[in-house]
């Protein structure tokens, strides 16, 4: 089976690097040092230094100020690192000054332990050892369940709820009117969990169990999505979630359905509109999941899709790719299902059977590719099979392949090597070989419902929503709620979202490129104008700006190199070359897509306003990007740049600028999301 290339070897990008101020170097580069003293709380205490690199030309083009030196009276150095995960009361640690506790509208607070998932008294577990702590009032599963860019105006000006303008035809569906502005209006919320990071040494990482759970079970979390949680509670929000259907999703699903109607045809579809060039196709299925990504409200759906697509991967551009769009069709069908449906349905797909080579695979034949890739990847695991067993494997797979003309899944009885089989306890007479597809159905059934299958889809399960390398106590429970529960996926993310490990996991895992800029684009809200790769258009190949930076970044959208999928572990994407592309990106994130929606308007975003007391804005945006509350000296630099970089006074007496605001607010931004805070999912 082919493998990926070292881990941390993503070249760095060979597009044209931002000018200017946008560009990380220098001094910044040199925080990098190792992988993970790069992300101690020196690295993020450096943020008023970073400030410093926008002197060599800023907003506007004036002259920067030599940034004031040393913290603010009676600021100390980073904060005394506890020994494990704990909870506290807001207001009661070094740099929170003030009240920051959530106005009354919000769910829980102080030494309750409020809403949200993962709410502990001292251990960092629920009172009942589930690991979530409702708190608050339990809204239905149908609700919004997560927001963050379907039902709020765009920062260009638009109203809330106002239709954004389109390239395309017909009308697009009214918004939802919460004033989702009022999030971003707020201070800072309750902090209720306590943790350090091997992944960020020497920096004390203070955030809210809503936040928490927010980070980890959506691919973009916003301050939306976190306030949906404090007022649904946790357990109803991710039972929400995993009932998609029961959430509107009309905006992205009409973004979608406008822009790349392709990603939801057939292949036979396909092949007629485009005249047998299917490749046009394909890139619409990218721009569809980083639409979802970016406006939908099913955010836990589209996690979970975007792990069973590495788990059963087939990649975008490959040899599958005529059929692409049929096998996304199949992910979102199945991803929240049986596990035993979606694999079936996965084995017989013309997509996996063409790019494992199994369309060529006869009784005469036979080829090993997918009867392998079945056992090892897909189900009991590289150390629970044998070559007989690949073999046996792989002649039940005989006959199975596609139809040119039909562009569709074909069995071949012709083909079906018969005899009998007898691997990791399944076995059958095998004398019909017309009874080929029924024997398969069976086979990946008995595969599906074997305990070592259920501790491999629970440790990806687990390392995707708990840690890289999560306990054996909880890998075992998900195990248990899948098997428990006929196979379901949707149950063994609830355990894994559910087990006290959860609540115990901040700052063990590291987001990957996809979900750092989507996170930026998301917190934007910058809504679609002039949609990029609109396939009606003929714009076909363009991913537009953020997915052009997450390819530079190494992570476009099913395109890996190996058959196991991308990995999702820190070692692989905390490299040097990695961290620096995505600083050098972020500016160009920042500011937004323009061609799409303009130029992004922070300040309105985030109700940035001149005369603000700068040190509190900072405070405050810096909770509502990033979920983690940062100590005065931290902020002291995010706060200098919203002052306009003045040459005098302090922190606590700067307050934000009324020149060039919109440039130095993006400046400002960018400052919180090239935090380490800003990396740890």
């Amino acid at each position: 089976m082919p493998r990926a290339e070292s881990p941390g070897e993503n070249p760095m990008s060979d597009g044209p690097a931002p000018a200017g101020p946008r560009h990380v170097g220098g001094s910044t580069a040199r925080l990098l040092g190792s992988r993970r003293v790069a992300l101690s709380a020196a690295a993020v205490g450096a943020v008023g230094g970073l400030s410093a690199l926008l002197r060599d030309g800023g907003p506007g083009g004036d002259a920067f100020s030599t940034p004031t030196g040393g913290p603010a009276p009676g600021e100390g150095g980073p904060l005394a690192l506890p020994d494990c995960l704990m909870r506290t009361v807001a207001g009661g640690n070094e740099g929170d000054t003030g009240d920051t506790s959530p106005d009354s509208s919000a769910a829980g607070s102080g030494a309750n332990g409020g809403d949200g998932a993962g709410g502990a008294q001292g251990a960092g577990s629920a009172p009942d050892g589930s690991g979530v702590s409702d708190g608050g009032a339990q809204a239905p599963s149908t609700a919004r369940g997560g927001t963050g860019g379907a039902d709020r105006g765009a920062a260009s000006g638009a109203n809330i709820g106002e239709a954004p303008a389109s390239s395309g035809s017909g009308s697009v569906p009214e918004m939802a009117k919460t004033d989702a502005l009022d999030v971003y209006r707020k201070a800072p919320g309750t902090v209720d969990l306590v943790a350090c990071s091997e992944l960020a040494p020497g920096l004390q990482l203070r955030t809210s169990s809503a936040w928490h759970l927010a980070r980890r079970a959506s691919i973009a979390a916003t301050a939306e999505i976190v306030s949906d949680i404090e007022s649904m509670g946790a357990t109803a929000w991710i039972e929400g979630q995993l009932a998609p259907e029961g959430i509107d999703d009309t905006y992205a699903e009409s973004l979608v359905s406008r822009h790349y109607g392709w990603s939801q045809l057939s292949a036979l579809e396909i092949k007629q509109i485009t005249g047998d060039h299917s490749a046009k196709a394909s890139p619409s299925v990218i721009n569809a999941a980083l639409t979802r990504m970016r406006f939908g409200n099913r955010v836990l759906a589209e996690s979970v899709v975007e792990l069973m697509a590495d788990h059963v991967y087939v990649p975008i551009h490959g040899k599958g790719e005529p059929f692409i769009t049929e096998f996304d069709v199949l992910l979102r069908k199945h991803a929240l299902g049986r596990y035993a449906d979606f694999l079936y349905a996965a084995v017989t797909s013309a997509a996996l059977l063409r790019e494992l080579d199994n369309t060529a695979s006869t009784k005469n034949n036979p080829n090993e590719n997918l009867g392998r890739e079945l056992l090892e990847l897909y189900t009991v695991g590289r150390d629970s099979y044998s070559e007989d067993d690949v073999k046996v494997s792989t002649r039940i797979l005989t006959g199975n392949g596609n139809d040119w003309s039909t562009m569709g899944y074909a069995y071949r009885s012709e083909d079906h090597a018969v005899g009998s089989v007898d691997v990791l306890g399944f076995s059958d007479a095998n004398t019909d070989a017309s009874a080929g597809q029924d024997m398969l159905k069976r086979y990946v059934e008995h595969l599906c419902h074997l305990r070592p299958t259920a501790l491999r889809l629970a440790k990806r399960i687990a390392r995707r929503y708990i840690a890289d390398e999560p306990s054996d106590a909880a890998v075992e429970a998900i195990a248990k709620a899948y098997l428990d529960n006929d196979t379901s996926i949707a149950s063994a993310v609830k355990a894994a979202l559910t087990h006290p490990d959860f609540a115990a996991s901040v700052g063990k895992k590291w987001r990957r490129p996809t979900e750092f800029y989507m996170t930026i684009a998301r917190a934007a809200h910058a809504q679609v104008a002039v949609a990029h790769g609109d396939v009606n258009a003929g714009d076909y190949f363009n991913l537009g700006s953020y997915g052009w930076l997450i390819k530079e970044a190494g992570h476009e959208p099913r395109m890996y190199g190996s058959v196991d999928g991308y990995p999702d572990t820190a070692e692989f994407w905390m490299s040097a070359g990695t961290t620096m592309a995505l600083w050098n990106g972020a500016q160009n994130a920042v500011d937004g897509d323009k061609k799409e929606s303009g130029r992004t308007d922070w300040p309105t975003a985030l109700s940035i306003t001149a005369g603000q007391p700068a040190l509190e804005t900072a405070r405050r945006i810096s909770w509502h990007l990033t979920g983690y509350a940062w100590t005065d000296t931290e902020l002291s630099g995010v706060a200098e740049v919203l002052a306009g970089l003045p040459g005098t006074g302090s922190a606590a007496t700067w307050t934000v600028t009324d020149k060039n605001l919109t440039a130095f607010a993006e400046h400002a931004v960018r400052l919180c999301f090239c935090s380490p805070y800003a990396f740890l999912r």
